[in-house]
């Protein structure tokens, strides 16, 4: 029979250790398909994050060891919290309540994580110091990640100097290694930073509050993962922008996914380059000169269609 479930002790919010010891509470069915089948798992503490906040939760192994040394190796697919707070860990193997578990959270997972979620942080606060834009939304994606703006009144679009200019300005922060802290505070506290404009909006919920602080720049109500100080975001790119229905969108990405991007978009320029026996910076006038040659040729083959019809007729 399954033990009495208690909300698990998040141990990313007091350290950024990956790996863990803990208990299992709770055990529950989620489907099955023949030999196949999912079930949820939940500990009294864990260092996984679920998903929540623009942020994707975190993934990686359980490990539970018999009496006997023999060890059971379970992959955490997926994590959730529910909505009494508990959080769920989604595995392929069941795990009996009571059983004691080590846990490895994925590291190069959990970094990528923080680096962009902490890099949107910065730059939503960039966007709103150096051109009034207030993020409505944020999306952290496998891919890619964009935060949703909302212009400051009489402004119609970014132009591609403003979005240097945020560019340049979270970069120099990053530069600066300032400190990201975190802390809690009850509601009335929360409700007077508010007021006084030292936090933008509140979760719609009762406190306590958890606060990320990053030293000299805003303190955001926040319950994701963050790196320990600006350094570690890493170099901050902005990728595009587009019009969306409630503002416009930008893509970004930070750290080691910006150079992974960096370094497959200079490979796609090179292969291109090479196809075109040109040098990598040639290629826009050489792509240009190639559709004005097509532009010509299909005036010609079109006179020369129209000369042949009036040959026949």
């Amino acid at each position: 029979m399954a033990a009495v479930a208690t909300v698990a002790e998040r141990l990313y919010y007091a350290s950024a250790a990956l790996d863990f010891e803990a208990t299992v509470t709770d055990i529950r069915l989620v489907s099955r398909e023949g030999a196949d089948a999912l079930w949820q798992v939940a500990l009294d503490k864990t260092a996984f994050y679920p998903e929540g906040g623009g942020q994707p939760w975190d993934t990686g192994v359980l490990i539970a060891t018999a009496k006997s040394g023999a060890t059971l190796e379970v992959a955490v697919e997926r994590v959730e919290e529910d909505e009494a707070g508990e959080v769920w860990h989604y595995v392929r193997k069941p795990l009996v309540a009571g059983t004691e578990v080590v846990g490895y959270v994925d590291a190069a997972r959990r970094q990528d994580h923080e680096q962009q979620h902490s890099g949107q942080h910065l730059l939503s606060a960039m966007f709103l110091r150096e051109i009034g834009a207030r993020t409505v939304s944020f999306h952290l994606g496998a891919e890619s990640c964009t935060i949703d703006l909302v212009l400051r009144e009489g402004v119609e679009k970014i132009g591609e100097h403003e979005l240097r200019r945020v560019e340049d300005a979270a970069n120099i922060v990053v530069s600066e290694g300032r400190p990201l802290m975190s802390h809690w505070i009850e509601r009335e506290m929360a409700d007077l930073m508010l007021s006084r404009g030292d936090l933008r909006k509140l979760p719609p919920r009762e406190g306590p509050f958890r606060i990320v602080q990053m030293q000299g720049i805003e303190f955001n109500a926040c319950g994701g993962t963050h790196v320990s100080n600006t350094g570690a975001i890493g170099a901050i790119t902005l990728r595009r922008v587009e019009k969306v229905n409630q503002g416009w969108r930008v893509e970004f990405c930070c750290g080691l996914r910006a150079v992974r991007m960096a370094r497959r978009d200079y490979e796609l320029l090179d292969g291109v380059a090479r196809t075109l026996s040109v040098g990598a910076k040639d290629v826009p006038a050489r792509v240009e000169k190639l559709l004005e040659e097509k532009k010509v040729a299909a005036k010609e083959l079109k006179a020369l269609q129209k000369q042949q019809a009036s040959s026949q007729s």
